[in-house]
């Protein structure tokens, strides 16, 4: 700091020259020609482990079992109940709802849920963005199967880490770490 103990003084202001730290700055197209040949690892993506996905499923069915226990709650609190095995079934069907709405639309709109982010995990395709509603649907039905089938359908990962899921199988693209 100069004299005046402003913290802005340090910074070059009002066209004062600052010599040889200009010369030294390289040419930014030059910069981004070279970055963009060669990226660097920690950008390139890389396909998640089971152990990363299931972090990321635990998730994503603690978010929908805590709002489902909210929702069968607040039903006893009003009727003063407990809820009878047909509510029961209609609150299994409401949680298959929740999951669909919670997994769904987060994919398409930014590709990846909230267990996804927590995990470090992206569902993103090459091209950016997040997935079409379509491929988004699909994921969720393999990832429902593989929760229907208590994930025996995983038993060809586990094996091969390389193999894909069947969310992977039926949606197309892999999960990757970010």
């Amino acid at each position: 700091m100069r004299e005046t103990g402003n913290p802005l003084d340090d910074f070059p202001i009002h066209g004062e020259a600052v010599g040889a730290e200009l010369a030294a700055v390289p040419d930014v197209a030059a910069v981004l020609d070279a970055d963009a040949k060669t990226p660097s690892p920690s950008e390139s993506s890389r396909t998640a482990t089971l152990s990363a996905r299931v972090t990321a499923s635990a998730a994503d069915a603690a978010c929908v079992l805590l709002l489902t226990a909210l929702a069968i709650l607040g039903a006893r609190f009003v009727t003063g109940e407990s809820p009878s095995p047909a509510g029961l079934l209609w609150a299994a069907g409401f949680a298959v709802f929740l999951s669909f709405f919670a997994t769904v639309p987060a994919l398409v709109l930014f590709g990846k849920t909230v267990g996804m982010a927590l995990a470090d995990l992206s569902a993103r395709p090459e091209s950016g963005g997040g997935l079409s509603a379509p491929v988004a649907t699909r994921r969720w039905l393999g990832t429902l199967l593989t929760a229907a089938t208590a994930g025996l359908a995983l038993l060809w990962t586990r094996s091969d880490s390389g193999a894909p899921t069947p969310a992977d199988r039926l949606s197309g693209h892999s999960l990757t770490v970010e």
